[in-house]
């Protein structure tokens, strides 16, 4: 039997362009941005300002300066990593377009990771070289330090304005000299694939951290393939005779180790002319002060965020300058787009898109075409261009997409060649050609829903039971500001889950355990139960990107569990 493959509705394949990523966006026809244009700022400082031109020279500085000093290997197996700690910052994409121009590989670690974590990166790369933000200096000496790395071989990145350096600890290098490098433009379609330029850690569907390896060509279609649409309704528009502004402005708040930074704030920018304003990182009063400083007219930002916006009316005024909002790295349900609907734009249109993706497919492969953003029903949006998908079974078999929900698996230029140095995780990883994602998805309507991931469905007495659906009804209680939902083992009754909620209440709001399971138990069927019980807390453990940290909640809720039980045995 044919497999069941499902793509774009009117374009299945497009023509990517055969280049290398630097040339993509500093030399094609393609690239939006003139020499002139201001494509970075420094939300602080608003002063302290990036061009097109500026990044060009500063990329080509940065590319001799780490060939001359370091001799960084470019070939093959042996090519050179660079390890990269810090929050963002105005000089983060020179450095992504320097490292790869000198011809070695950025790999973009979390600034939120430990010594031990961040020794485990250097030592799975071999990297010889660390950059880091001021703020981790500290860190990053650590770790050289652990890995036997001198201090000369770890770089401080500074973009304050009038003292733009990338120093080594020990003073003894300075990378951004006056010299430069140009970069190698390639055209061969398979060294274009076969290439390696960044590293993201992710833990995939399973187990640790591996680094995913991202070539020029997954780059290079994420860029191109991700402007279609906008470029196709601009264009549109155009004809129509309606105003389309030139360039585009957004606020940088996402980390730049994670795909939805490293590709929101570095790349596609570049490639569309949109001004990004940075900010150091996610801090509430921050992003606060900073969108009343800045207008902003395009932004994507997580679920977690948007869900604090809804709740938050201060915010509000401030969203109404959008032109564009979108969303991703976790999915987004119906009605938290609906209530973000109201308050960004105009507020009586359906703006807001959902994209859906993840490291290993260098970001998004389904996203809201922009005449029809603003689906408001929490679907991925369209299948991109050069995309194929299939939804199948725990045995790999096709399922029928109108009677069951299956796994989705993802072929396309845009997924990655595997783990770096990892060949059984790569493996384990793919099904053949197919990448194997983890998510569990229902098709509606011709439209895709993201249950929830594979790993995190619960099992109550064999039927299945979606966190995320719990969670998003949890949401919608007034005095609710964030939830989360994991399993606990059912006791006398192995292999099943009863769902435990953790609950944020929203500022100055009493509730109790009893109140929240009959919100639940009003609303859902039985076997969805909270029958884990409800707990309390200040704040959700989460990720730099704002996903919940399942595991740590699923630790705390087993330690509860068994302490209950103990002091309920303890009074027999």
């Amino acid at each position: 039997m044919q497999p069941r493959i499902y793509t774009h509705p009117t374009q299945a394949k497009a023509d990517i362009p055969s280049v290398d990523l630097l040339t993509l966006l500093f030399d094609s026809e393609h690239s939006a941005a003139e020499e002139d244009s201001v494509l970075h700022v420094d939300a602080a400082s608003a002063d302290n300002t990036v061009t097109k031109a500026q990044l060009r020279d500063l990329t080509e500085r940065i590319a001799h300066g780490l060939q001359s000093n370091y001799a960084l290997s470019s070939v093959g197996p042996k090519k050179d990593v660079v390890t990269v700690i810090t929050y963002g910052q105005i000089l983060v994409p020179a450095l992504l377009y320097g490292v790869i121009a000198a011809g070695a590989v950025y790999s973009a670690a979390s600034p939120s990771s430990t010594v031990a974590e961040l020794s485990r990166q250097v030592e799975i790369g071999q990297s010889r070289l660390i950059v880091c933000g001021e703020e981790h200096k500290d860190l990053a000496a650590q770790v050289a330090k652990a890995k036997h790395l001198p201090l000369r071989n770890v770089l401080l990145l500074d973009s304050t304005a009038g003292t733009w350096s990338l120093r080594s600890l020990d003073s003894t290098v300075n990378a951004i000299g006056q010299n430069k490098l140009k970069w190698q433009r390639i055209t061969d379609p398979q060294a274009l694939k076969e290439s390696l330029i960044v590293i993201l850690w992710s833990s995939g569907t399973t187990g640790l951290p591996k680094g995913v390896m991202l070539s020029h060509l997954n780059l290079v279609a994420e860029t191109y393939l991700m402007a279609l649409s906008g470029r196709a309704y601009v264009a549109q528009e155009t004809e129509k005779g309606t105003y389309v502004p030139k360039q585009h402005s957004t606020l940088a708040h996402l980390p730049v180790s994670h795909i939805a930074g490293l590709f929101g704030y570095l790349i596609s920018p570049f490639y569309s002319a949109v001004i990004v304003i940075w900010m150091r990182r996610y801090v509430w009063d921050d992003l606060l002060k900073y969108l009343k400083q800045h207008r902003i007219t395009v932004w994507y930002t997580v679920p977690s965020i948007w869900l604090r916006i809804s709740k938050s009316p201060e915010m509000w005024p401030l969203l109404k300058s959008l032109e564009g909002a979108s969303t991703g790295a976790a999915p987004m349900d119906g009605d938290l787009m609906k209530t973000v609907n109201s308050i960004v734009g105009t507020g009586d249109q359906k703006m807001i898109g959902q994209t859906w993706g993840m490291s290993e497919t260098t970001g998004a492969v389904t996203a809201a075409r922009r005449d029809q953003e603003g689906d408001d029903t929490g679907c991925l949006g369209d299948i991109l261009p050069s995309v194929e998908l299939r939804m199948v079974d725990d045995d790999y078999k096709d399922v029928d997409p109108d009677k069951q929900e299956g796994e989705m698996l993802v072929r396309s230029p845009l997924v990655s060649n595997g783990y770096y140095n990892n060949p059984q995780a790569t493996k384990d990883t793919f099904h053949g050609e197919w990448l194997c994602t983890g998510d569990i998805a229902v098709k509606k309507n011709d439209r895709f829903y993201i249950v929830d991931r594979k790993k995190e469905l619960l099992k109550y007495k064999g039927l299945q039971v979606a966190p995320a659906e719990i969670e998003n009804l949890l949401f919608t209680h007034p005095h609710i500001r964030e939830a989360a939902v994991v399993g606990v083992p059912a006791p006398n009754d192995p292999g099943t889950d009863w769902p435990r909620a953790y609950v944020v209440r929203a500022a100055g709001e009493q509730l109790s355990e009893g109140e929240v399971q009959k919100y639940v138990a009003d609303r859902l069927a039985p076997y969805k139960q909270l029958r884990g019980g409800v707990a309390f807390i200040n704040e959700l453990p989460k990720n730099a990107i704002g996903k919940f940290l399942r595991r740590e909640l699923r630790e705390r809720a087993k330690s509860e569990v068994l302490s209950q039980a103990s002091a309920r045995q303890s009074k027999l």
